[in-house]
């Protein structure tokens, strides 16, 4: 009996004792709750830095011998159309904010033009200038105090007669630590409307697909319990590990995704189940034994999917992969122990306030069977060969013309991919915030009055054993000055400090820092005027260009690593899964089509600037760094549900009927409906993250959106079945050896009544 099973153990487990189970999920959910909402202060704004590269040596200089970290900062644009900084109403109006500035208690060595601090200038027509802050304490009190700055700033400007005479000046706060308090305010709200809008369309669909609303909204409250439960349990780990900035949003996206999908199987199967005739124990058991086993089997996958991003060795991608690692564990335990007593304790009322007596086309109809469920109606129609329902249809009808369907799938998909190979990746900047934000304001208007490359400048410490004093070691670093101030690309290089046996050298960008040509001029740095001045091992060469040049490089060094080894374990479970050297070759290709498919549309329409007006952005003309990498584990383990769900199916009716075409045209019959359900779920989901004003969470949520639609239709629909037909009896080739030496896992068995 499949309820002996251990899954179908636990299950049983939680259906016996369904009160007790709901009690203890319900105090945990209540007592995660109440830390969750402080984790993002306990999230760091770094955590992309590359262990043993010269950005990072750079950075750990200007903190530990400038006492200048890289969030430790934030400055103050101050603009005014006509009046010069030179004449006393403008002078009156930095003093103000100056004042401002020095209220917030965390502020320190705060400077302007007027009262110190030689690197600070005035622009070339004398009218705009800016107020610098350094930072005490914490990464997080600092990025806080940035916050604070800002509110502060914006008071003065709105109350300060200095400020608000005629003409009025345009005043904006920038600096990496104001810049992540913002990036802070506007994810949660980011993340507010995403869950409000989101959960009610989400609502709407299970509902249809259930007919039920009973049975629609327990997938919400899984999603909920567990996203809760996560965050909570965070807030512990980020008192102890660096987590980043981007946990909560990323976490939150995968974790209202998968906990949705992995209930809709699960309530799937159980309804199915009371339909045969069980009793709603048995039903429970039978549910976690079959789907409940594909749960977790997907989530282990999802998991393995995500660890691989530990081998990338950046604090950032291993914090936002631990995130994403938990809130999938999460949801698989919920989907296991929480499901199951709530639909022990409901029974037949799940499917209560139906809406079979509305006019809505699908809805009334039975759910379609869970993966591998098949009743006995099903099974006499697979061994006669009878066409029954619009998805055994379309699968005959792909069958018919193989090849027209799998070369008109492939060159869609390969077209879709073809701007990856235009990919940049860039560095979190205030580019990504939307326009009316103060930091974002604060960056083009410092780009407009001094020139882009001011907004990043390049840094180069130079190590000077045996004295630290500048004008004793001027003549060290002269013939690298000399370099940088005859490079066409330099708008600017001077000596700015010295201290404790180094000299430091900042040089100006004319370009950008995000663009290729800075990148060029760092590599150009590194590799002819570091050397050339005789400084090779003596220099290091940082500054955000550099540390995203260095970062990119490990992404492309560690990219081949990460791949290889998602694809090497998702094979190996594969095989065991099904029986089948080929078919798990197949999943893997295809997976990698609608993965790429995905990619081309993000750098297509983030990088290249096409979906600027649909989306509601400006191109940051780059990909942020993170996205790729996060997407391709996410997305591969996402694509093992579908494709685990669907085979599972296949490779029953094949063992049934021993004809290849009457188990893809069954398979596709029993599943496209659950599978079409989830994946327009995840969608929603994925879409309404999209709609979010941060560039990297509308980059992510458009990304998984793309890939999840192409999985479920183009690829699930129309290249599966193409594909499984030209390979025939192929599809289910075993060597026997193999298959006596390899473990099994048995992952659905088919439903008789009761």
């Amino acid at each position: 009996m499949i309820e002996q099973t251990l899954f179908g153990r636990i299950g049983a487990l939680a259906a016996r004792r369904p009160w007790v189970t709901i009690a203890l999920w319900v105090a945990l959910i209540v007592a995660m709750g109440r830390f969750a909402g402080g984790l993002p202060g306990r999230l760091g704004a770094g955590g992309f830095e590359i262990p043993g590269s010269q950005s990072l040596a750079v950075q750990r200089a200007m903190q530990d011998r400038f006492a200048q970290s890289a969030n430790s900062t934030a400055l103050v644009v101050v603009h005014h159309d006509t009046l010069r900084v030179d004449q006393p109403a403008f002078r009156a109006a930095v003093e103000a904010l100056t004042a401002a500035v020095k209220a917030v208690p965390a502020a320190r060595d705060v400077t302007s033009v007027y009262t110190g601090g030689g690197q600070l200038l005035a622009s070339q027509d004398l009218h705009t200038t800016y107020v610098v802050a350094a930072l005490k304490g914490t990464q997080g009190e600092q990025i806080t105090a940035g916050g604070e700055i800002a509110d502060a700033v914006e008071r003065a400007a709105r109350t300060s007669a200095a400020l608000t005479g005629p003409g009025g000046f345009e005043v904006a706060t920038g600096g990496a630590a104001p810049f992540f308090a913002h990036f802070n305010d506007v994810a949660k709200e980011d993340l507010e409307a995403a869950e409000k809008v989101s959960f009610p369309i989400t609502l709407v669909v299970l509902a249809v697909a259930f007919g039920s609303v009973v049975a629609a909204g327990l997938p919400i409250v899984l999603a909920v319990a567990s996203l809760v439960v996560t965050l909570g349990a965070l807030y512990f780990l980020a008192g102890a590990v660096d987590m980043s900035i981007y946990v909560t949003n990323t976490a939150s996206v995968i974790g209202i995704g998968v906990g949705i999908d992995y209930a809709l199987f699960v309530v799937t199967r159980f309804r199915d189940e009371l339909r045969h005739g069980y009793s709603a124990q048995r039903a429970v058991a039978r549910a976690t034994a079959t789907a409940g086993q594909a749960v977790a089997l997907s989530g282990m996958t999802v998991i393995a999917a995500l660890a691989g991003m530990f081998l990338v060795e950046v604090q950032a991608f291993s914090s936002m992969a631990i995130g994403s690692m938990a809130v999938v564990a999460v949801a698989v335990v919920a989907a296991l122990t929480l499901l199951p007593a709530a639909l022990a304790l409901l029974g037949t009322h799940v499917d209560r306030l139906s809406l079979s007596h509305l006019p809505i086309p699908g809805v009334g109809r039975h759910a379609a069977p869970a993966p591998g469920a098949v009743s006995a109606v099903s099974a006499v129609s697979a061994v006669s060969g009878e066409e029954t329902g619009f998805w055994h249809g379309w699968a005959v009808a792909v069958m018919r013309r193989p090849w027209l369907s799998l070369i008109g799938s492939l060159a869609v998909l390969l077209a879709l991919a073809a701007p990856f190979g235009a990919l940049r990746l860039g560095q979190p900047s205030p580019e990504m915030l939307p326009a009316e934000a103060g930091p974002r304001r604060a960056t083009e208007q410092l780009a407009e009055a001094f020139g882009p490359g001011v907004t990043g400048p390049i840094e180069i410490v130079v190590e000077t054993p045996g004295g630290a004093a500048l004008p004793a070691n001027q003549e060290k670093v002269g013939p690298l000055l000399r370099a940088l101030q005859g490079d066409a690309d330099v708008a600017f290089a001077a000596p700015s400090g010295a201290g404790n046996d180094v000299i430091r050298v900042t040089a100006i960008a004319k370009a950008a820092p995000n663009s290729a040509a800075a990148e060029r001029l760092v590599d150009r740095i590194r590799g002819e005027h570091v050397p050339a001045a005789g400084l090779t091992g003596a220099a290091q060469v940082g500054g955000s260009t550099a540390a995203n040049l260095d970062l990119s490089r490990r992404l492309s060094e560690r990219l081949p690593l990460v791949v290889g080894s998602v694809l090497a374990l998702s094979f190996l479970l594969l095989v065991m899964a099904f029986r089948s050297l080929l078919l798990p070759v197949k999943a893997m290709l295809m997976n990698l089509l609608s993965v790429g498919a995905a990619y081309g549309l993000i750098v297509g329409s983030f990088q290249l600037g096409w979906g600027e007006q649909a989306l509601g952005f400006t191109s940051p003309g780059n990909v942020t760094s993170f996205v790729p990498l996060f997407l391709f584990s996410i997305l591969f383990g996402l694509s093992m549900d579908y494709e685990v769900f669907l085979m599972s199916r296949m490779k029953e009716e094949y063992e049934r009927t021993g004809s290849n075409e009457l188990a893809v045209a069954h398979g596709l019959e029993g599943t496209a409906r659950t599978i079409t359900s989830a994946a327009l779920i995840m969608v929603t989901v994925f879409a309404a993250f999209a709609a979010g004003r941060l560039v990297p969470f509308k980059e992510m949520g458009f990304g998984l959106a793309a890939a999840v639609f192409l999985d479920a239709t183009l690829v699930r629909l129309v290249l599966v079945p193409a594909a499984m037909k030209l390979m025939g009896h192929w599809n289910w080739w075993m060597p026997r050896a193999l298959n006596r030496v390899l473990p099994r896992i048995e992952l659905e068995r088919a439903t008789a009544p009761a």
